[in-house]
């Protein structure tokens, strides 16, 4: 039997998502982390394709919607004539809307911290660095808006080869929330959680899917201000050497 760690935040996100669990459902981490990535995804995708002004059904059609759709089949509650609100599948939107609550209020990485604790319980050693350590990080190497502002340059790039759910991306992005942020990491779980970590935040940068050390990128994800996100299969990416040299030209 695993071994159970005490949750520091995200006591009630993970009230409800317990709930699923105890329903009998294994993967429901997993699937709770597509269906918000999936819906964000659509998002963009429909505001892309039909603008602003929306019609309801055609903002329902699409790749992604199709994948969430897919796993909301998964939750139906056979035998059971349940109402909009009491059914397993809106679990997930509640813990959803409870994840963003508790981030906003402790301004810490909630995501994770379920995800370890709960989750893995460090299984394959996935304990990510603790805040603290990463917020040292941070001030060590970021420079503050006034800094930037002074020194009339753009904002940097924060870069993070192992970025796990994104914490010390997060930690940089208090020191400058204008940077460009990029993550990249083996966990497929781990990159869609620095996705949405990010996403809550409202920064800008990219996360992606693939071995640091080949530089192989299965997948990525790029995040723009304004809750836009785009997901890239298999993408061409510039070694981060070339993209530095390039950003610090436009200087």
């Amino acid at each position: 039997m695993k071994k159970r760690y005490m949750l520091n935040q995200g006591k009630e996100t993970w009230k409800i998502l317990s709930e699923i669990q105890n329903k009998g459902y294994s993967y429901f981490f997993n699937d709770w982390l597509d269906l918000i990535l999936n819906s964000l995804l659509s998002m963009t995708e429909n505001l892309q394709e039909i603008g602003i002004s929306m019609d309801i059904r055609k903002a329902s059609q699409g790749k992604y919607n199709d994948r969430y759709m897919a796993i909301v089949h998964k939750y139906v509650d056979k035998g059971v004539d349940k109402k909009i609100g009491e059914r397993t599948i809106d679990l997930f939107s509640k813990a959803w809307g409870m994840l963003c609550k508790e981030t906003l209020e402790t301004k810490k990485d909630v995501l994770g911290e379920i995800f370890q604790q709960q989750i893995t319980y460090g299984e394959h050693g996935q304990f990510f660095t603790p805040e603290h350590i990463t917020e040292f990080m941070a001030k060590m190497v970021g420079k503050s808006p006034e800094v930037t502002k002074s020194d009339s340059k753009s904002p940097e790039t924060i870069i993070d080869p192992c970025c796990g759910s994104g914490r010390f991306l997060l930690s940089s992005a208090k020191e400058n929330p204008d940077n460009y942020f990029i993550g990249q990491d083996i966990d497929e779980r781990c990159c869609k959680m620095a996705v949405i970590n990010m996403f809550m935040r409202d920064l800008r940068g990219e996360i992606r899917l693939g071995d640091s050390l080949t530089n192989k990128i299965d997948k990525r994800w790029i995040l723009n201000k304004g809750g836009f996100i785009w997901e890239e299969i298999e993408p061409k990416i510039e070694s981060n050497k070339k993209m530095i040299e390039k950003q610090q030209t436009l200087k």
